[in-house]
């Protein structure tokens, strides 16, 4: 017999079906998410790989914590040879540029550029107009619980992630 789980709107549903239901919208996020990331990038005349590597480097960037192009590598689960190839690429664009590694001055730490930042702005501004929307009936203590789920989730993914071969 399927765990029963009030809901606080007083419904009771199934826990494998909640389940269920969570993991369905968590992958209609990632199908929409790349739907997004690949009309940036096409407007862009980037490739799929080129945005997630943006993406990888405004993630850590915002996190403190500068992403060496071996990290990247790691990251995007790419060689070395391709991901130099790569940040080659997006720094003569404009989109990346090198900063010397404090310690090691054979290592650069990776920042989004200028013209990523305008372009980003341009494309993604809206789309955080629509974040707000969705996430504006919600307490802070819902987001709360809403962010740490998401934590959860991420951090499990990524755990995941890492135990698959390349």
């Amino acid at each position: 017999m399927p765990t029963m789980e009030a809901d606080d709107r007083g419904g009771d549903r199934p826990r494998e079906a909640l389940i269920a239901s969570i993991v369905g919208e968590l992958q209609g996020l990632s199908l929409a998410s790349d739907r997004i990331g690949a009309a940036f990038a096409a407007r862009q005349d980037l490739h799929q790989t080129d945005f997630r590597a943006l993406t990888a480097i405004t993630r850590a960037e915002r996190e403190g914590d500068p992403l060496t192009g071996r990290r990247l590598a790691d990251e995007l689960r790419l060689s070395q040879a391709a991901v130099s190839y790569l940040v080659d690429r997006l720094a003569a664009s404009g989109h990346v540029w090198r900063e010397p590694y404090p310690r090691d001055g054979r290592r650069t730490l990776l920042h989004i550029g200028g013209r990523a930042r305008q372009v980003a702005a341009a494309f993604f501004g809206p789309l955080s107009v629509t974040h707000e929307a969705a996430l504006a009936p919600y307490s802070a203590a819902e987001l709360e619980l809403c962010l740490r789920f998401l934590a959860d989730v991420n951090g499990a993914l990524s755990s995941f992630g890492a135990e698959l071969p390349h």
